[in-house]
């Protein structure tokens, strides 16, 4: 294809010539301002580094996770409500091993959920996959139990 030249474009003079401004005092002010206002950004970390570092933290923890004060909350409500008045009283003791069987029982329930969620080549945990990793854990629950019992028949 043959190479043509183009025409100069000439811009309309409409716009008046940019002054100067060297190291004046005015010049120095507004320049202090820009500089305010064009403030650092905070750092971000790019996706998924922040939740993997919490990942380790909290497999490297043993603390408990729910805050005790409004599980023992939880507990005395479903308790009053359950048993209509006659249970009052807990010892600490039991709401601390309360707490660690149920903090236990979630971890189990969203490990069996992220397998779930990594077969069917997911990231995201959904409701659905809590709902059948809880099928699944039951299952796996009651087979244990029927397998030990026929184990212990044949003994």
């Amino acid at each position: 294809m043959a190479r043509t030249k183009h025409q100069a474009v000439r811009k309309a003079k409409d716009q008046p010539k940019k002054k100067l401004q060297f190291g004046t005092a005015v010049g120095l002010e507004t320049e202090r301002r820009l500089e305010e206002q064009r403030k650092k950004k905070p750092h971000r970390w790019r996706p998924g580094t922040v939740a993997l570092r919490d990942i380790r933290k909290y497999q490297k923890s043993t603390e408990l996770l729910i805050p005790f004060a409004p599980f023992v909350r939880l507990v005395r409500e479903i308790t009053d409500f359950y048993s209509r008045g006659k249970v009052s009283r807990w010892t600490p003791e039991a709401l601390l091993a309360l707490q660690e069987a149920t903090e236990f029982h979630l971890v189990e329930l969203f490990e069996v959920a992220n397998l779930c969620a990594l077969h069917t080549r997911r990231v995201t945990l959904r409701y659905r996959l809590l709902i059948l990793s809880r099928v699944i854990w039951n299952k796996l629950r009651a087979g244990s139990a029927s397998l030990e019992a026929g184990a212990a028949k044949l003994n």
